[in-house]
């Protein structure tokens, strides 16, 4: 309490002491006898005055503490206070402006009025300025000027009261709130989900849910549920005009619920008990507060479920006492209630529904989205009743619908609806059909356009390369005589130009574009720079590689591996970046190099004001663009003329115009009923020949062979021998003479072929139908196998040049790894055939290329074996491709490594003697070098060799083993080993080049090195492929024969002397 009594104000304390003691007086007052007052005294008029005063004083208290606390009280507005008459209290309604008589002291002095806390509008300055000053005269009440103003205005004399309060001790002015510090929840916590909350003490929960809320002891956003709600919200009902003031004992859409009413027994205070106590208790801040009874009615409410109803055949009754208790109690909202029954009488008539139950509550449920939407479904309308199950299925019944009301004109319009639909449902499909084929027609024409508009422009472009090709070959022609002589940049573009879908079925069809790094060695010749087009990209490694090896020129003309000289800037090696683009579209490297504008615009810069031409592989129409592009000539045929006559049936077509001989046989085979009537002819022909070959005329390299000894599984074949004998030579080929032989080999042969012909390349062609599909669509060439144990294929490259001479370049005899029909490598030069008459044959076959308008390199296909018949050597001429071959590019790296000469007529390889180097020293020690006087030299080469397990092994480490065993290259006895290698990706094959004194010699080193290499990287389980056994063993055969030959002739001779 001592603490409370210091937070108060003092001057309030004051005035409250004041009206208490005014309320005392009075009491004694009005409880004075009036023996004791020695006179008369009007005890009315003085309880008024100190009513009047009590009153007044209580006035001025309240607004002293709305001042000081800042509070702002609303209290009802009572208009009698405005009157101008008295209240029921006696006091004057309307304030007299002459109440007070304040003396000019206090009004000087101690009355200053307060602006900020005024109490009374600005439109009345002068009672605001009284009020102040009532104000200050109940803050000091004791002052004698106040005393005397109070006697003044109500006629009485306060009390002394400080003769009461004189042992009261006064109490300091203290500033601040009067409030005492309540509990509040810090920021940090309330924002913390793991915070414990504080418990709520009674103190804070009778400041009231908001005061909680704001001081955070109760979260925002927590759910607040009273066990006694202070209000519960109700319908207010609403009564017909007829009716009285009847309360409902329910709400509509509600349930019932217990009414409260007050009971009337309750009789009222009288007026003055309850002024006096409202007077006392008000005056001390207390409130009555009694309990009132609160009794439930008597009366039950019926449930939702009570008012369920019937309709009979689609018809409300509106008479049946269900029906009518169901109106009654939803009569408010009827309106909707009647909308919703009309729909659901309708729903039952259209389907014939006989007898439905109403549910009431599921009815009213409805209202809403009935009102809302004013259209209900099926399933809106079988919620309502309840078996609905029932119904549904009723519903479900074919025709029920037509059972109802209007059902013949339902019924009508379906069949009507339903006939149109399928007719318009006919029309319709038929239309899409029409408009999807005029769509399809007009994508078609609008590709067909395009495509035809795309051709013309190719055709034209392709007209126009082909016009600018023959306009500078005539250029070159003219002026070949000087340029071969001048300084000159040869631009090597080694492109297989094959069709599509041989190019797809050629295994590493890159690497086969790249075996042909030989080229290079064109920069043997001084006045030369070359550029050749690389189908992989080299790395620094492989550079490094051919860099040293074309280093070699000076060395190997001196023999003295000190004069190596870097000839980087005379060569170039460049890669299109189309290479790495177009990665699956098997092209050729012309159409690389064509889209690749990097390497096109290289290539210009290298060749600006220099005579240049191009020399490619087998020419492709792209190479046509590339040189319009670099406006340069092309050292080759025209693309179309290279096509055709390096095809099997058009090399025997050139064959025919050079009278060579060739093996019997026919060309240009395009069905099978040709084949059976062709090969029975040959085979009747030639009763000697035992095997018959079948060649594809767009592939190569033995990939579209395929062989059959028909006479051996021919059951005719000893018969049609016997017939043979019976004629002469010249009746046997009468066609009468032949006919019964022809019919017995044409029934067997189809047969014969389909079970014993053997395509060479078996992944390619498992079947002989595969085989033949391939065939026939490519055509072909049928000809003889040559009917001898001992066989040897030749190869020789030859040049026309554009002004017609005829040169052969290089000659070679095939040995063969993988089968007679498959090269794999050469021996170069040829012993197999006399010079003489080798070069007379090619010569003959370059004479009718050169009228065939060919010019350019190619390469012409031979074979020779010894006839046993007439035991004499015959040659025929097989192939002829018109390109640049493997063999010519090895033989040019032979040329740059001995610096050799190749002499074709005679076939000999010739390396100049150098003159010997004395006082060398080799190892510390001064020996004279004797070089070897031999001058003749001979070349095993091969671009065919694989190993898988070459791919394990990095190149500088290959090198570094073959060196390791010795195998390498001697400059000073030109000769020994090169590798060609290809590319540094897969390193899966290699070529290689053995150069040695003789050819025995040199074919025990060839075998000796891939013998070395195969043990050297293959593991004893190794599962790869290789070629490297079977190559072995075909040169060990080879060495057998040539052997054998030896000794032959040293018989001959001896037998001779």
């Amino acid at each position: 309490m001592a603490q409370e009594k210091e937070n108060q104000d003092p001057v309030g304390s004051i005035l409250i002491q004041v009206h208490e003691d005014l309320y005392e007086l009075r009491e004694k007052l009005t409880k004075f006898p009036l023996e004791e007052k020695g006179g008369a005294l009007d005890i009315q008029n003085l309880e008024t005055a100190i009513k009047r005063t009590e009153m007044g004083l209580k006035i001025h208290i309240e607004k002293y503490l709305n001042v000081v606390h800042q509070h702002v009280l609303t209290t009802p507005i009572d208009y009698n206070l405005y009157s101008s008459h008295a209240s029921k209290w006696l006091f004057p309604a309307v304030l007299d402006q002459k109440t007070f008589i304040f003396p000019l002291e206090s009004e000087g002095k101690l009355w200053q009025p307060q602006k900020e806390h005024s109490a009374f509008p600005c439109a009345f300055p002068r009672i605001k300025r009284k009020t102040g000053l009532n104000i200050k005269i109940m803050q000091d009440p004791e002052s004698i000027h106040h005393r005397a103003a109070v006697n003044a205005t109500y006629g009485i004399s306060l009390p002394y009261i400080n003769q009461r309060k004189a042992s009261v001790k006064a109490q300091k002015l203290i500033k601040g709130s009067t409030i005492s510090s309540l509990t509040v929840l810090p920021a940090s916590h309330r924002t913390d989900p793991y915070f414990t909350p504080v418990p709520v003490l009674q103190a804070d929960a009778n400041k009231g849910v908001l005061s909680m809320i704001e001081r955070g002891l109760i979260p925002p956003a927590a759910k607040i549920t009273f066990q006694n709600p202070p209000i519960i919200p109700r319908a207010a009902p609403l009564h017909r005009f007829h009716e009285g003031r009847k309360i409902l004992a329910t709400a509509p859409f509600a349930a019932p619920q217990r009414t409260e009413s007050i009971p009337e027994e309750m009789k009222p205070v009288s007026l003055k008990r309850q002024r006096s106590k409202w007077k006392g208790r008000k005056s001390r801040g207390y409130h009555d507060k009694k309990a009132v009874k609160v009794t439930a009615p008597s009366k039950t409410q019926r449930s939702l479920w009570d008012y369920d109803f019937f309709i009979y055949n689609g018809v409300v009754d509106k008479t049946a006492p269900d029906f009518l208790a169901f109106k009654e109690h939803f009569s408010l909202s009827w309106g909707s209630i009647f909308s919703l029954l009309e729909h659901i009488e309708k729903f039952l008539k259209d389907y014939a529904i006989p007898e439905v139950k109403i549910k009431a509550n599921s009815l009213v449920t409805l209202l809403p989205e009935f009102e809302l939407k004013n259209k209900l479904t099926r399933y809106d309308l079988l919620s309502v009743f309840e078996n609905p199950f029932d119904i549904q299925m009723m519903l479900n019944l074919p025709g029920q619908r037509y059972k109802g009301q209007d059902g013949r004109t339902e019924a009508a319009v379906k069949i009507q609806a339903t006939w149109k639909c399928y007719k318009a449902r006919r029309h319709f499909l038929s239309y899409r059909r029409q408009k999807w084929a005029s769509g399809v027609i007009a994508i078609a024409w609008l590709l067909h356009c395009h495509k035809t508009r795309l051709r013309k422009l190719l055709k034209e472009s392709r007209e126009r390369h082909l016009e600018n090709f023959r306009i500078r070959a005539k250029h070159l022609a003219a002026n070949w005589n000087r340029i071969r002589t001048s300084r000159r940049t040869i631009i090597h573009i080694p492109s297989l130009g094959y069709s599509q879908p041989v190019r797809q079925n050629i295994a590493d069809f890159n690497t086969q574009q790249n075996t042909q790094l030989g080229r290079l060695c064109d920069i043997l010749d001084a006045k030369v720079s070359v550029i050749y087009i690389c189908s992989h990209r080299m790395n620094d490694e492989l550079l490094l590689y051919y860099n040293k090896i074309l280093s070699l020129q000076a060395a190997v003309k001196s023999g003295n591996l000190e004069d190596r000289s870097d000839l980087r800037d005379r060569f170039k090696i460049i890669t299109p970046e189309a290479i790495n683009i177009f990665t699956k579209q098997h092209m050729c490297l012309a159409t690389h190099l064509m889209y690749s504008p990097k390497a096109i615009k290289r290539i210009k810069n290298l060749i600006q004001g220099k005579e240049a031409y191009i020399v490619s592989g087998l020419l492709h129409r792209d190479d046509l663009a590339v040189a319009d592009m670099l406006n340069i000539p092309i050292l080759g045929p025209e693309p179309e003329l290279a096509h055709f006559y390096s095809t099997k049936s058009g090399s025997k077509r050139v064959f025919e115009n050079a009278n060579v001989p060739v093996p019997p046989g026919i060309y240009s085979i395009y069905s099978h009923q040709q084949i059976i009537e062709q090969v029975s002819q040959l085979v009747i022909d030639h009763l000697e020949i035992q095997r018959w070959l079948f060649k594809a005329d767009y592939e190569f390299g033995g990939n579209g062979t395929a062989f059959c000894d028909i006479p051996s599984h021919l059951k005719c074949y000893s018969w049609v021998l016997k017939e043979s004998q019976r004629y002469s030579r010249e009746d046997w080929r009468k066609k009468w003479a032949q006919e019964p032989a022809l019919v017995k080999i044409s029934e067997e042969l189809a047969g014969i072929l389909a079970q014993h012909a053997q395509p060479v390349n078996e992944k390619r062609f498992p079947t002989w139908r595969k085989f033949l599909q391939t065939f026939l669509s490519q055509g072909g060439v049928i000809e003889a196998y040559p009917p001898s144990e001992s066989i040897t294929n030749v190869t020789v490259d030859m040049l026309i040049e554009p002004n017609g001479e005829i040169r052969l370049l290089s000659t070679g005899d095939q040995f063969h790894a993988e089968g007679p029909f498959i090269s794999s490598g050469t021996t170069m030069p040829q012993t197999s055939v006399d010079p003489q008459v080798l070069s007379s044959l090619c010569l003959q076959i370059g004479k009718a290329c050169k009228m065939k308008n060919v010019i350019g390199h190619f390469s012409i296909d031979l074979v020779t074996f010894i006839d046993p018949s007439t035991m004499e050597q015959q040659v025929w001429a097989t192939g002829l491709n018109l390109s640049y071959s493997d063999q010519l590019a090895l033989t040019q790296l032979t040329l740059y490594l001995t610096n050799g000469h190749l002499d074709c007529s005679l076939s000999t390889l010739e390396v100049p003697c150098f003159a010997p180097k004395k006082d060398k020293k080799m190892n510390n020690l001064n020996v004279q070098k004797v070089p070897s006087q031999a001058t003749s030299r001979y070349a095993v080469m091969s671009t065919q060799l694989r190993h898988d397990s070459l791919a394990l092994v990095f190149h500088y480490v290959f090198l570094q083993m073959c060196k390791a065993h010795g195998i390498g290259y001697n400059i000073e006895d030109r000769q020994g080993t090169i590798f060609i290698l290809f590319e540094n990706l897969k390193r899966d094959r290699l070529g290689m080049l053995t150069i040695g004194e003789d050819l025995q010699g040199v074919l025990m080193t060839f075998a000796r090195n891939l013998f070395i290499i195969h043990q050297e990287i293959s593991a004893p389980n190794m599962q790869g492929e290789t070629n490297f056994k079977t190559t072995i063993d075909d040169l060990e055969a080879i060495l057998g024969v040539t052997e054998e030959n030896k000794l032959r002739f040293e018989e001959n001779l001896q037998s001779k002397h």
